[in-house]
């Protein structure tokens, strides 16, 4: 075992990044990154497909739900990089020495297996991303051996470029996801500007209420009941208990101390931030090009969403979509393995910096057990919905406890923390019971 109070001393080719406090709002903005590799896992082509659904079928009815869920994010992104940087323990030690070793085996195991479930989707997601630029028909004319190898190659260039190739892994990881959100930023903005959205619809979209629209299935279904349905998983795409948890270790990684504090408030705001205009951008471009001229249930994947603007703007449009689509599942794919990695071997009280030979051993072996999972659906057809509900049957189990282990440990911090901070991590722990309450119930049913 290895002794946590240990893990993050520094050396010197390990030295913090300047502790002293920025004179000026560009140095603040040149040190922020913990944030933004949040912001480029949870990101993703799912996030990407379920913002362009709900703003297909709604229109901007729901618009408000997207900042919504960003505040609920920052509030818990905060409050983890405040345990982060206040905290001379790491998350799971301070479970383990709460509570025995068990208990964080139980916080960093649980997590692990959903983030290699997730990882086998991002897998499936690297293709989608290809078939917006080369249309999902060439990909299906792929044998499912093809498409496995093509996976194969993918993750083993991961393993051999970012997780064997390099020492300062973190410092690698953070600007290749600042570069990757950029690029997100650019390809959904240039979208959003072509479908000419209305300024004013978009202020009424802000503010809440239930969608006016929706198809009812039977007697006993409504509008509001869909609306509901669309509001959970529209918080659920951006609002990520994992990636938040995530922060604690990040900002640990950079060294950072309580003289950091205030950059990284500005770091979190500045990340989520992005992530919240990313998803609303996304958003507004389908519910202006795309609602009441497609059917919802045809964007059934991120290229047919990049697929169904062509007709509207062109090639160009399909083009810039999918740079963005790629981005998002570039992103998703690297750092969500490193979440499980770093986590894991946290919990079960290996040295979980990056740059320790345990996170990356755990990272390659997330990779390749996403990989394995993907092509075991891909060559034997097993029904996706199988995994997915797996998935969420450890989500169900995972986040909300990630969610109690970051309040509960905010409650115990020796500096004063805003009170901002704790109404938004409260709230998001409710949010996070009760979608999770609701998808559980959905599981029994």
């Amino acid at each position: 075992m290895v002794d946590h109070s240990e893990t993050y001393t520094a050396d010197a080719s390990d030295a913090p990044i300047s502790a002293s406090a920025p004179k000026n709002w560009f140095s603040w903005l040149t040190r922020v990154g913990p944030a933004i590799v949040v912001a480029a896992v949870v990101l993703g082509p799912g996030s990407i497909v379920s913002a362009s659904r709900v703003g297909c079928e709604y229109g901007l009815d729901l618009l408000w739900v997207v900042p919504f869920a960003g505040l609920l994010m920052i509030g818990m992104t905060m409050a983890s990089m405040m345990i982060g940087v206040c905290n001379r323990k790491t998350l799971c030690q301070s479970v383990a020495d709460t509570f025995g070793r068990p208990a964080a085996w139980i916080v960093g195991g649980s997590l692990m297996i959903a983030i290699t479930l997730f990882q086998a989707s991002n897998n499936n997601a690297m293709l989608m991303a290809a078939g917006g630029f080369v249309g999902p028909s060439t990909l299906d004319n792929l044998s499912p051996l093809a498409k496995t190898s093509l996976l194969l190659i993918v993750n083993l260039l991961i393993i051999a470029i970012v997780v064997l190739g390099r020492r300062d892994l973190y410092r690698l990881v953070e600007r290749m996801m600042a570069v990757l959100v950029g690029m997100m930023v650019v390809a959904f903005g240039l979208s959003m500007i072509a479908s000419q959205p209305s300024i004013s619809e978009i202020g009424m979209g802000l503010i809440p209420k239930l969608a006016a629209s929706g198809e009812t299935n039977s007697p006993g279904d409504t509008a509001a009941a869909v609306s509901w349905l669309s509001i959970g998983a529209m918080i659920a795409t951006t609002f990520s208990v994992a990636g938040a948890f995530y922060q604690s270790y990040q900002v640990k990684e950079k060294g950072w101390t309580q003289a950091d504090l205030r950059v990284g408030l500005v770091d979190s705001f500045v990340g989520i931030a992005s992530l919240a205009l990313i998803t609303g951008m996304i958003f507004v471009t389908a519910a202006t090009a795309l609602h009441g001229v497609i059917d919802p249930s045809e964007l059934k994947d991120a290229s047919m969403v990049a697929m169904s603007l062509e007709p509207m703007f062109g090639t160009w449009a399909k083009i810039v979509f999918s740079l963005g689509i790629f981005a998002g599942a570039a992103s998703s794919f690297l750092v969500n393995a490193l979440i499980g990695g770093v986590v894991f071997c946290d919990a079960i009280g290996l040295s979980s910096k990056m740059s320790s030979t345990s996170v990356r051993t755990s990272t390659i072996v997330a990779l390749l057990l996403g990989w394995l999972v993907a092509s075991t659906v891909t060559i034997t057809g097993i029904d996706l919905v199988s995994f997915i509900v797996i998935a969420q049957a450890l989500t169900v189990l995972c986040f909300p406890i990630l969610a109690i282990v970051i309040v509960w440990q905010l409650q115990k911090l020796a500096v004063r923390v805003p009170i901002a901070i704790k109404v938004l991590s409260w709230l998001g722990l409710i949010v996070v019971l009760a979608l999770s309450a609701r998808t559980l119930w959905g599981l029994l049913s």
